[in-house]
């Protein structure tokens, strides 16, 4: 089943969330820009799934100009374990 790519189901954002971080590592801010307002829940849940999801402590630059400290920084480390 593909998720419907503007829905905020829980099971929709947690399929963008494996869809970007398969690509490169991601921040919470630009995981929020992809519909996905609740990555820390999200994240937790992939991890009880298996998924081995690093954090990490950054700060940034937002597209508005603004300055953010200790935003999450998530790399995906492996795939789901069986």
């Amino acid at each position: 089943m593909t998720p419907n790519s503007r829905s905020t189901s829980a099971g929709s954002q947690r399929a963008r969330i494996l869809e970007a971080l398969a690509r490169r590592p991601h921040t919470s801010y630009e995981l929020r820009r992809l519909g996905c307002y609740q990555c820390p829940t999200r994240i937790l849940e992939l991890r009880r799934m298996g998924y081995d999801i690093q954090t990490q402590r950054v700060s940034i630059w937002d597209l508005e100009g603004y300055r953010h400290y200790g935003i999450a920084l998530y790399t995906l480390c492996g795939g789901a374990h069986e």
